[in-house]
């Protein structure tokens, strides 16, 4: 009989449990990776909905600032992403889709932030010279 039978237990542990331990880390890392890109999405989709619900704004202004902000601050996390400005004559809708950096290999997260603004418009005054309607 062997002096010492759990010899070498641990090292056998560390070797499953070390690459589990890590591969659920770099979900968490995912994660967060992906949730940052769907901020740097809907502050695209916002700013691209705002400016073409400016008054006098038109959806290729919304598109191109939507790109503008895309490029400040999404170059890293948020890849190949798409801007469409759908503008009516009452609403206008920004959307901003691409796929979130990957961390764990194999792993595609898609992202995408859509945003619905009012367009506005010109209402004149229509109040009487004494003041009252």
């Amino acid at each position: 009989m062997a002096a010492r039978p759990d010899a070498g237990a641990a090292t056998t542990e560390l070797v499953i449990a070390m690459p589990l331990l890590l591969l659920m880390i770099l979900f968490v890392v995912q994660a967060g990776v992906w949730m940052h890109a769907t901020h740097v999405a809907q502050a695209a989709a916002t700013r691209a909905a705002s400016t073409a619900a400016a008054y006098q704004g038109t959806a290729a202004a919304g598109q191109a600032a939507g790109a503008e902000t895309l490029a400040a601050i999404g170059s890293g996390v948020l890849k190949t992403p798409a801007v469409s400005v759908t503008r009516t004559a009452t609403e206008v809708q920004g959307e901003v889709t691409g796929t979130a950096a990957t961390v764990v290999p194999g792993m595609n997260w898609s992202v995408r932030a859509v945003v619905v603004r009012p367009v506005e418009r010109f209402a004149p005054d229509l109040t009487t010279a004494g003041g009252s309607p």
